[in-house]
């Protein structure tokens, strides 16, 4: 995260450091000629805060209490943020491997054996 995102997240979550930060492969229109803005996703305290910057500037915050049916479709490579209503994005294309992390925050029953295992 550059100091701009950082300075977004602080703003939006308060001085809550976080407790998980992660890049989606997923892009916005915030105002770049070339190229899209990722989206980031942070775990802080008991929000999810979505947010990207360039030009223009995009943040969402949600209570991690209304993200407990969040999946990851393997179908399409997509972390699926449910059952949400009021976020404008709600599907965030990641590896696997990342989704997971998200996920053991978000929704550890949808991870089935693989936490019970470990």
């Amino acid at each position: 995260m550059n100091e701009i995102e950082k300075q977004l997240l602080r703003e939006t979550a308060g001085n809550a450091e976080p407790k998980l930060s992660i890049r989606s492969c997923e892009g916005i229109d915030a105002g770049r000629w070339w190229r899209r803005t990722p989206l980031w996703l942070c775990v802080t305290g008991a929000d999810l805060v979505i947010l990207a910057v360039a030009r223009r500037r995009h943040a969402e915050k949600t209570p991690l209490a209304t993200c407990t049916s969040s999946h990851y479709n393997h179908s399409t490579g997509e972390l699926v943020i449910a059952p949400v209503e009021n976020l404008r994005f709600n599907r965030f294309r990641m590896p696997l491997r990342e989704a997971i992390r998200l996920l053991e925050i978000l929704n550890p029953a949808s991870l089935g054996h693989k936490l019970q295992n470990q």
